[in-house]
C-alpha cells in the first residue's frame, strides 16, 4: 500500500513542480514622429522590429512557473493581462518591469513592431534581445542572454553578463561588452569598442578602427580602415587585416598566441615587432631595418622615406607574421 501510494505521489509532485500558467496581452499605441521606446522585463525575451507605420504594436506572452511548494496563481496572470505594465506619453512608450511581490515567478516576453525612427532602450534580467530595422540609437542590456542586432542606422551600446553578442550592419559607433560570450559582427560604421571576459571577437569590417579586448579567446578582423586600432588578448591568436593609413596606428598584443597581420603590398609604416617566444616573419619590402634579435624587429615596411603610420605588435608566447 505504501509503495503504491509513493508511486502515485512522485509523478503528481513532479507535475506540480513543472506546472505552468500562461497568458498574453496585445496593445497598440498611435505615434506621430520619432519614437522613444523603453522596454524592461525581469525575465523573458525582447524582440523589436522597425516597420513603416504610425503605431507601436506590443504583443506579450506571460509565463508563471512555480516550485514544489505551491501551484501557479492564475490571478497573477489575469492581473497583468487586465493592467499591462505599459505607459504612453506622447511619442514615448514605456514598458515597465513588473515589481509586485509575486513578480519573481513571472516571465514576460515581448514582440514589438515600431516605426523605424525609434530610439530604443531594452533591458532583460534573463532573456535574449533581438532588434532589426531601426534608424536611431539602441541601448541593450541583459543580465543573462544573447543580444542580436540587424540593420541599425545609429549607434549601438550592448552589454550582457553571459551570452553571445552579434550585430550586422551598424552605421554609428558600436560599444559591446560580454562577461562571458563571443562577439561577432559584420560592419561597424563608427568606432568599435568590444570587450569580452571569455570568448572570441570576430568582425568583418571596421570603418573607423577601434579598441578590442578579450580575456580568453582570439580576435579576427578582416577589413580595418579609417582609424587607430588597439587589439589585446590575454589568451588567443590575433588575425588582423586591412589598410593602415597615414597618421594611423595599430597596437596589437597577446599574452598567449600568435599575431598574423595582412596589409596591402603598397603599405608603408614604421614597425616595431617583439615576441617572447616565437619567430618574426615579414613579407613586405623593408628599409632601415634593425633586427635586434630573433624575437625583435624594428624598421620600415614600404618605400616611403618617412611614413606616418605606425604598427606595433607584441606576442609574449607565439610568432608574428606580417603579410
Amino acid at each position: 500500500m505504501t509503495t503504491r501510494f509513493a508511486g502515485i505521489l512522485v509523478p503528481c509532485l513532479a507535475a506540480l513542480a513543472c506546472a505552468q500558467a500562461t497568458g498574453s496581452f496585445h496593445r497598440s499605441f498611435q505615434v506621430h514622429g520619432p519614437v522613444m521606446l523603453n522596454v524592461s522585463t525581469g525575465s523573458g525575451g525582447i524582440q523589436v522590429t522597425g516597420a513603416p507605420g504610425s503605431a507601436v504594436v506590443i504583443d506579450a506572452t506571460i509565463h508563471q512557473i512555480d516550485g514544489w511548494w505551491h501551484a501557479p496563481d492564475p490571478n497573477a496572470i489575469r492581473q497583468i493581462e487586465q493592467n499591462p505594465p505599459l505607459e504612453q506619453n506622447g511619442n514615448t512608450i514605456l514598458v515597465r518591469r513588473v515589481s509586485e511581490p509575486w513578480s519573481e515567478q513571472i516571465s514576460i516576453s515581448y514582440v514589438i513592431t515600431t516605426p523605424p525612427e525609434t530610439t530604443l532602450e531594452a533591458h532583460s534580467g534573463s532573456g535574449s534581445i533581438e532588434i532589426a530595422g531601426l534608424k536611431a540609437n539602441a541601448d541593450l542590456q541583459a543580465g543573462s542572454g544573447s543580444l542580436e542586432v540587424r540593420d541599425l542606422d545609429g549607434a549601438l551600446h550592448a552589454q550582457t553578463g553571459s551570452g553571445r553578442i552579434t550585430f550586422g550592419r551598424v552605421t554609428g559607433e558600436v560599444r559591446v561588452s560580454a562577461g562571458s560570450g563571443s562577439i561577432e559582427g559584420d560592419e561597424a560604421g563608427g568606432r568599435l569598442g568590444a570587450t569580452t571576459g571569455s570568448g572570441h571577437i570576430r568582425v568583418r569590417k571596421l570603418d573607423r578602427g577601434g579598441e578590442l579586448h578579450t580575456g580568453s579567446g582570439g580576435i579576427d578582423l578582416d577589413e580595418v580602415s579609417g582609424g587607430d586600432l588597439a587589439a589585446h588578448g590575454a589568451s588567443g591568436s590575433l588575425h588582423i587585416g586591412g589598410v593602415l593609413g597615414a597618421n594611423q596606428s595599430w597596437n596589437l598584443s597577446t599574452a598567449s598566441g600568435s599575431i598574423h597581420i595582412t596589409l596591402p603590398q603598397a603599405a608603408s609604416a614604421e614597425v616595431r615587432l617583439q615576441t617572447g617566444s616565437g619567430g618574426i616573419s615579414i613579407d613586405h619590402p623593408t628599409q632601415r631595418q634593425s633586427q635586434l634579435s630573433r624575437h625583435s624587429w624594428e624598421g620600415v615596411i614600404g618605400s616611403a622615406g618617412s611614413p606616418t603610420a605606425t604598427l606595433i605588435a607584441h606576442a609574449s608566447s607565439g610568432s608574428i607574421t606580417v603579410n
